[in-house]
């Protein structure tokens, strides 16, 4: 099975066993179409590359892609960045409601939990891969970059400082995504460091070339202008902006080729960056 077609069967088990139809509604809308599933493709891609089993995968994948759709369904809330749409349709929230949508991203989260818990590996790696869960997307992890990055609005920063909320709010899931699929195949100590470099280059390369397409192609929700939010091109400029982004680009290319040669990750990455 394709790795993409493989998280969504994995998604779709997951959304098959919520009861409550209305919740359930809310839930398979936030996940279905989907985006580009870049987080679990490279979880899975990792796996095929190192000749371990996809299907150990199958619901790491789930998870971090439920991790994921919980913080893009807060992120549009008015509280929030007040987005009225995304991937071209309305938003959670626009779509079935504030409490709707804010209990469906903490089931979405929950439940993460809980299907990492599922995979078919020994207890002690089952423990790793929740520890990683909780480690980069908790309160010192992901939410703390979303909350660094509310906290800047109207606020002087320095590349250091948008550095920082970036690492913390984008880099940090595909470090668990990567770090979860070096868990599962055993891999030594310095390939996981290795390809947790890899996952921070990556992060911030395509956390700034978002940040370009916001200034220069204008997508869904409201531009990082229009909410005065502090981005590396408004920091430092578009072309010293782009030169940054190529640099981070041809580091985490450099990295994934020497970690697991021109394969699945090294494609994705090149495809995606």
């Amino acid at each position: 099975m394709e790795l993409h077609k493989l998280i969504d069967a994995a998604l779709a088990e997951y959304v098959a066993t919520i009861a409550n139809p209305e919740l359930k509604a809310a839930i398979e809308y936030a996940l279905f179409p989907g985006g580009k599933r870049l987080r679990p493709l490279l979880l899975l891609s990792i796996l095929a590359d190192a000749g371990v089993d996809v299907e150990l995968g199958f619901y790491p994948a789930a998870a971090v892609e439920m991790i994921h759709t919980y913080s893009l369904i807060h992120d549009d809330l008015p509280a929030m960045d007040d987005d009225d749409f995304r991937r071209g349709q309305p938003t959670l929230h626009r779509k079935y409601g504030e409490a709707i949508a804010i209990l469906a991203a903490d089931a979405l989260l929950t439940d993460a939990f809980a299907m990492i818990a599922r995979t078919p590996v020994a207890t002690e790696t089952a423990l790793a891969l929740i520890r990683l869960a909780s480690g980069y997307c908790g309160g010192n992890g992901m939410v703390s970059g979303q909350a660094l990055d509310i906290l800047s609005v109207n606020k002087k920063l320095n590349l250091s400082d948008i550095e920082t909320i970036y690492e913390r709010k984008t880099k940090d899931l595909f470090s668990l995504a990567v770090l979860s699929a070096a868990e599962i195949a055993a891999f030594p100590e310095p390939t996981k460091a290795a390809l947790e470099e890899f996952s921070r280059y990556f992060g911030l390369a395509f956390q700034i070339k978002d940040d370009l397409d916001d200034l220069l192609i204008h997508k869904d929700g409201k531009s990082d202008l229009e909410t005065n939010k502090a981005t590396y091109p408004i920091i430092v400029g578009i072309e010293p902006a782009r030169e940054i982004y190529s640099e981070y680009k041809e580091k985490a290319l450099v990295i994934v080729k020497k970690t697991l040669g021109e394969k699945q990750t090294y494609q994705i990455a090149l495809r995606n960056l």
